[in-house]
């Protein structure tokens, strides 16, 4: 049996109703993604009535040889009496009688894959772009919900019931262009790869547009489908040694070429995942053993987990589309061992909820530079400044007082702070260490704090700690919130 077989449907130019701009290109650029993805396509644009279902004959005809069939339609779209309808370029939308005969109807095509037991049939409807028909009873705009699909099927809508859809800016509508890029990522189970599409053009849409597009699905899949699959090859063990080594080489190298201190630091992990083909996880647990050991402590692999992943997002893994990145680089990420019971994160007792909020300011003076933090923590808590940049790295210890939190002066061994990108961490230390005064407020294992500028560490609990870039040039000195550059990525 063959594998994948699709019929590509777009029609733009119609003779009766309004004419639509992207249809025919994105009826293209579908038909492109999924030859790339192994299936025998049909096309048709500005398809007629006749065209229409005499190519659904022959796409069911040949239905039994594929495992996997997909129909794609781009154009108008509507529903007549709870059924719905493509619209062929010929149509006749005159009066209600008429639009039936002159429209092809998608629950007659649904009720004809049902015959085909065992496979995977997939409809994605990128239609219902405007109205351009005089609304009559039963007549409305926008697909109706599917009910009773058949057994295997999952059924995608450009928008939600009785909705329109935007035809979008570019070459393509709106749906498509994010869809085409979706289909093409690697190892991404259809729904989660529908699921990214919506999330995409909800945010373009709102934009864009002002207003909401909300794509959705209808499934009654048995099993799981990939548009796309790319096989990782079967490792053989790796040994912690040789990662550990692997990384401090590869870190060597990136200090003596870049002066971007987030590569410094990931693409040394980046490099390991191509090599041996492991999720960063993986590779993180491997090299914190021994470094950790090192070091002189001794943690758990599900503790060491936890410790890693919270800083994965600080030092610039990001989630796109439901996969990780590092910048552009695809990275698989793997999945944590689960924590013991008693190191998970507790919410905080009700009513007793402290939302951490803060906000630096910095002064240079002589080459030598100072911190100043305006916040809502309380006094006499301590706390820790952490200087870092390219070869370079300082901490100084701080105490809030009446008149906020001020660092000690920084300076490069004494001499003026070179020209550069550096991060400023400011962090309290664990539970254990902080005045009772301050833990009768932050509660047990710090349970009560929270915000963007909170962290969770199974062996601390939570933790504040918020960092900002700072470009120094000359005698001047930017500050960027980390947390927030974060969140916009």
């Amino acid at each position: 049996m063959k594998n994948r077989s699709a019929l590509v449907i777009g029609n733009s130019n119609y003779v009766n109703v309004s004419k639509l701009n992207n249809p025919k290109n994105d009826a293209n650029d579908i038909e492109s993604v999924l030859h790339k993805l192994d299936f025998d396509v049909t096309k048709i644009l500005d398809a007629r009535l006749i065209d229409i279902q005499y190519a659904v004959n022959i796409f069911l005809k040949n239905l039994d040889e594929y495992a996997v069939g997909l129909l794609f339609y781009a154009g108008h779209g509507m529903q007549i009496d709870g059924k719905n309808y493509i619209v062929p370029v010929d149509s006749e939308l005159s009066n209600k009688s008429k639009t039936i005969v002159s429209c092809y109807c998608l629950n007659s095509f649904l009720d004809s894959v049902s015959s085909y037991k065992g496979k995977t049939i997939i409809c994605i409807l990128d239609a219902c772009r405007n109205n351009p028909f005089v609304i009559d009873r039963g007549i409305l705009t926008g697909f109706a919900p599917f009910s009773n699909p058949p057994k295997g099927t999952i059924i995608a809508y450009s928008t939600s019931a009785d909705c329109t859809a935007f035809d979008g800016q570019g070459s393509n509508g709106l749906y498509t262009q994010v869809l085409k890029d979706a289909m093409l990522i690697p190892n991404l189970k259809i729904e989660d790869m529908f699921k990214s599409v919506r999330n995409k053009v909800t945010e373009i849409s709102i934009r864009e547009y002002g207003e909401e597009q909300l794509s959705w699905e209808y499934s009654s899949l048995i099993g799981d489908f990939y548009f796309s699959v790319t096989p990782q090859p079967v490792n053989v063990h790796i040994s912690d040694d040789e990662i550990y080594k692997f990384i401090k080489i590869r870190r060597k190298a990136y200090e003596n070429t870049s002066d971007d201190i987030y590569d410094i630091e990931c693409m040394p992990f980046v490099d390991a995942y191509n090599k041996y083909q492991i999720p960063i996880i993986k590779i993180l647990r491997a090299y914190s053993r021994i470094d950790y050991q090192k070091q002189g402590y001794q943690f758990s692999d599900a503790t060491i987990d936890q410790i890693n992943y919270n800083y994965l997002s600080s030092w610039g893994f990001t989630q796109k589309y439901g996969r990780w990145y590092y910048k552009d680089y695809y990275i698989e990420m793997g999945d944590l061992l689960p924590l013991p019971e008693e190191l998970k994160p507790k919410k905080p007792i009700e009513g007793q909820e402290l939302k951490i909020k803060a906000s630096l300011s910095s002064e240079l003076k002589e080459g030598k530079i100072r911190f100043f933090v305006s916040s809502n923590i309380p006094k006499e808590t301590p706390m820790i400044f952490t200087l870092s940049g390219k070869n370079y790295e300082a901490q100084c210890k701080g105490v809030v007082s009446d008149d906020g939190l001020i660092s000690e002066w920084f300076s490069d061994k004494g001499t003026p702070i070179r020209t550069g990108f550096y991060i400023i961490n400011i962090s309290a230390p664990i539970y254990n260490v902080l005045p009772d005064a301050v833990k009768r407020i932050f509660g047990e294992r710090n349970r009560n704090i929270c915000g963007r500028y909170v962290k969770f560490d199974p062996i601390g609990g939570n933790m504040i700690s918020f960092s900002y870039g700072l470009l120094v040039r000359g005698n001047t000195v930017q500050v960027i919130d980390m947390q927030q550059r974060i969140s916009e990525l």
